[in-house]
């Protein structure tokens, strides 16, 4: 340690350097605490985790839909259906497609949550008089139209994916066999089935399905949050917060689903 005053100190010496860093982490945080960001980053998250977490069902779902005379293996309670995946591909059977899953629900989240607080901007009078049930509903059915047309194509490649491993089980392939990948397919479709549009084939019906889904998902989420986790509680639990999305998901699903 110096004696000399007028020697700067070795604390001294590091203050200005470190000015530079702290700045650029203030500027990030303000830049990822703005409404629309935040609601990007988080919708990401979250789709990808809850995802993850269901992706046996989701699979089950898709291999319960395409049951048809002639092809059976399916027809099935919910349970045993999970068993049969379990003892014919194991644990990966139960995860095929999720990796495609997850790479096109982290941007399909992103998107929506993002471009619904943006479309927000644009129909609500003021940020304190919040938005009516209407107007959610439109809010909502624009973000799900614009998250579906960011990523189709990842999700009809996914959809494949999680057939194409039932139908090598049930004509008996070896275990050996390997899959064709998520990049792969999305190739072979491009280059044998009629270039970009093969890749967005379906994309009308899903859009009817998801506009009016997503747009009923954001307008009874926060109608029932306004019960479940009022403005004035300043720290709501997640198990409330969890009960507000199933209802939300719950509701918009089921008046949706034959779409």
């Amino acid at each position: 340690m110096s004696l000399n005053p007028k020697e700067p100190s070795a604390a001294g010496a590091n203050a200005k350097p470190l000015a530079v860093p702290v700045k650029t982490y203030i500027q990030l945080r303000q830049t990822v605490a703005q409404p629309v960001f935040a609601a990007f980053l988080a919708g990401g998250a979250a789709g990808a985790v809850s995802r993850t977490v269901v992706s046996p069902l989701e699979r089950l779902k898709i291999l319960f839909q395409i049951q048809s005379h002639g092809r059976e293996e399916y027809k099935l309670s919910v349970g045993q259906g999970l068993m049969k995946m379990w003892r014919e591909e194991g644990w990966r059977g139960l995860m095929r497609g999720n990796g495609t899953n997850c790479i096109r629900i982290v941007p399909y989240s992103a998107v929506q949550f993002g471009s619904y607080n943006f479309y927000k901007k644009f129909v609500e009078s003021s940020p304190a008089e919040g938005l009516t049930p209407f107007k959610r509903l439109l809010c909502g059915g624009a973000a799900g139209i614009t998250s579906v047309s960011f990523t189709y194509p990842l999700d009809i490649v996914r959809t494949r994916l999680s057939i194409q491993s039932a139908s090598f089980a049930a004509l008996g392939k070896a275990a050996g066999d390997r899959l064709p990948g998520m990049w792969a397919t999305m190739v072979t479709m491009y280059k044998t089935e009629g270039g970009v549009s093969a890749l967005y084939r379906g994309i009308i019906p899903t859009v009817a399905g998801v506009a009016p889904y997503v747009g009923l998902n954001f307008m009874t989420y926060e109608s029932v949050r306004k019960y479940l986790t009022p403005d004035g509680d300043k720290n709501p639990s997640a198990v409330r917060k969890l009960a507000a999305g199933a209802i939300s998901g719950a509701v918009a699903q089921t008046c949706t689903y034959p779409l």
